[in-house]
């Protein structure tokens, strides 16, 4: 979907949790902004910022060996569009920074190029405590 509806959004963070979980980088390549910031505070305080390449090379190394289906949990708690700028506020349970992470994430879209670009994502992530 190429239009600036909730609809078309919500259906490219489906295609970003499908391109995330399966590692598929040429696909995540066109969703992710060249200018993508992505930060992530983990609950002992500790901040990790990555540009799309640094990004990018952690979802591959993370989801190496995965099963794409045991990782598409999500919950969106929020999903707005205005004009050509989106945001979304979902939360995930996913093996980035451990092996079964609980993350909420904020992220900021851009339509550009005829098409939903990630711009920036703020993470919070922390230990899932029913994987525990």
């Amino acid at each position: 979907m190429t239009e600036k509806t909730n609809e078309a959004l919500h259906s490219k963070v489906q295609d970003l949790m499908k391109y995330g979980t399966s590692a598929n980088m040429e696909e995540l390549d066109k969703i992710y902004h060249n200018d993508i910031v992505v930060m992530d505070l983990s609950i002992d305080g500790r901040l990790v910022t990555l540009e799309k390449q640094g990004f990018m090379a952690m979802i591959k190394e993370a989801f190496k060996d995965k099963i794409p289906e045991d990782h598409m949990w999500s919950k969106i708690h929020s999903l707005t569009v205005n004009g050509d700028r989106g945001h979304v506020l979902i939360s995930r349970k996913i093996p980035v920074g451990g092996p079964k992470m609980l993350i909420d994430l904020s992220i900021d879209f851009v339509f550009e190029d005829g098409r939903w670009q990630v711009t920036r994502e703020v993470n919070f992530s922390r230990p899932d405590t029913e994987a525990a």
